[in-house]
């Protein structure tokens, strides 16, 4: 877990950007972390702060004004006017993945930023989790030998329609917002992807993102390993339920998030969102270096594009 001591150190004022399920997940981190928040969301800021204790502001204005991080958690379509918003207000910044929709957007964000000189941090959680950050550990250290082959799993609910999820043009379905941990977490134990070929069943039509989905994606890593991904959203009773499986010519690796119980798995989740932000916290005030950066978010990007073009165009996608 990464150390929250330097962030500890310095008193922070977070300003929390959207009012939704991982605003909630995100407050709970930043209060363990002794850090004040002021919330903004467009309808629901006061009923949020009400609940969660955290105060509320009336304006984006008003929340860039008061904060000395930003946290941005609202739906993807909003992130490059949120994340240029706070660069302009010279404030630090985290951003829920993915960056934005599309590669060129994040490649522009990512430009912005670096030339301000902001941090830019993505929420890639899944680096801050156990199970992921030991895999990382035991390939970097050899101890698998080459690798030849890994398989991701992830299934949940179908996303309650509705909302922002159903038009494929500002989430990008199953291929994009749901997939995204695992193509990061390829690249962070394989090295960069340099061929993509993916498959969805069944299709989106006419820019409706559809339930009941399962998506399949190859990636072909520039060093020769190829990592299967797979996604699935089920009915509404579905289980979340991640695992992974990694081979090389010296042994493998495996784990299946449902080997644990409910309550470790839990506390587990709380944990990496913890470290996670920590991690970040301890950069910003620190100068210390992070597990993610804005170069893997961005890459993160390219890689669900590719497989969402792929998937839709029948044809394999190259990046490098």
């Amino acid at each position: 877990m990464a150390s929250s001591e330097g962030a500890s150190m310095a008193q922070h004022t977070i300003g929390l950007i959207g009012a939704g399920f991982m605003a909630a997940t995100h407050t709970a981190a930043w209060k363990q972390l002794g850090f004040d928040i002021v919330v903004w969301s467009p309808r629901s800021a006061e009923a949020f702060a009400a609940e969660h204790g955290v105060t509320a502001a009336a304006s984006l204005d008003d929340l860039l004004r008061d904060a000395t991080i930003v946290d941005i958690t609202s739906p993807t379509p909003y992130h490059a006017e949120q994340i240029r918003a706070a660069i302009s207000a010279d404030l630090p910044i985290v951003c829920e993945k993915p960056l934005a929709r599309t590669a060129d957007v994040a490649r522009d964000l990512v430009r912005s930023a670096e030339a301000a000189e902001i941090p830019l941090f993505p929420a890639h959680v899944v680096r801050y989790m156990e199970p992921y950050a030991t895999a990382h550990a035991t390939v970097a250290s050899g101890a698998l030998g080459r690798i030849s082959r890994a398989e991701f799993t992830r299934e949940a609910a179908t996303p309650a329609g509705g909302s922002w999820f159903d038009d494929d043009a500002a989430s990008g379905g199953i291929l994009v917002d749901f997939l995204i941990h695992d193509y990061d977490q390829a690249r962070w134990m394989f090295g960069d992807v340099q061929r993509v070929e993916a498959t969805q069943n069944p299709a989106t039509v006419d820019g409706v993102v559809p339930q009941l989905v399962e998506a399949r994606v190859t990636l072909t890593h520039v060093g020769g390993a190829v990592t299967e991904v797979t996604g699935r959203w089920g009915p509404a009773d579905t289980r979340f339920r991640a695992t992974f499986r990694i081979e090389g010519d010296a042994g493998s690796i495996d784990d299946d998030s449902t080997a644990q119980r409910d309550a470790e798995s839990a506390a587990a989740h709380g944990d990496a969102y913890l470290a996670q932000l920590g991690d970040f916290a301890d950069a910003i005030t620190d100068g210390a270096p992070t597990r993610v950066t804005a170069i893997d978010g961005l890459a993160a990007v390219r890689i669900a594009e590719a497989a969402h073009r792929s998937a839709a165009s029948g044809t394999a996608v190259g990046l490098i």
